[in-house]
């Protein structure tokens, strides 16, 4: 029984200890101290000495334990990742889009070489893409094939909404690509 009164008392002031960090060690405690024969005074103002305490009987190996769990998450990664997956565009500049060929508008980010390749309509490009931190996101050296096109115009809206993008989110399997807190186009994975 005096073990675990020992036990008990050197948690609490350990609890009291930590709860006021800026005393010394020698600290005053108002409520609860234990004395030399494990017995607890309450309710009495001592001065602790860290001395006064024989631990000579007790075996404290294996009593008490504590562990820390850190998890994190990254809040961008949803049921698909942002590399390896590919992303059919289904809006730029919060309009709809619908593919003038049977071919799939698209981007696909490889994160082994930090390349990207995309297609809208007519010619293929590809670029590279940096991620500057969690959710951050910019793609850079856009090349694409030269081939003339009916509609040119939304390949070059396309390319200049990805070079202004910043900053990423995926909501289940939706990519969004934003700047700043403006969305600029959306795409949702291919199976």
């Amino acid at each position: 029984m005096r073990k675990f009164y020992f036990i008990l008392g050197i948690a609490f002031l350990t609890i009291v200890s930590c709860k006021n960090k800026e005393t010394s060690e020698t600290d005053v405690m108002n409520d609860t101290i234990v004395n030399q024969d494990s017995t607890m005074v309450v309710n009495e103002t001592e001065v602790v000495d860290s001395t006064a305490v024989d631990s000579s009987d007790v075996d404290l190996l294996n009593k008490m334990s504590t562990s820390t769990t850190n998890s994190s998450t990254d809040p961008s990664e949803g049921k698909y990742a942002l590399a390896e997956t590919k992303w059919k565009l289904v809006e730029l500049n919060g309009k709809a889009v619908k593919s003038a060929t049977n071919k799939d508008y698209f981007i696909n980010l490889d994160s082994k070489s930090g390349k990207f390749a995309a297609y809208a309509g007519c010619n293929n490009f590809s670029g590279t893409f940096v991620m500057k931190a969690a959710n951050k996101l910019a793609f850079s050296k856009i090349a694409g094939t030269k081939m003339a096109c009916p509609n040119m115009s939304f390949e070059s809206n396309f390319i200049t909404t990805i070079e202004k993008t910043d900053n990423y989110m995926i909501e289940d399997n939706v990519l969004h690509l934003h700047k700043g807190k403006s969305m600029l186009a959306k795409f949702e994975s291919i199976k």
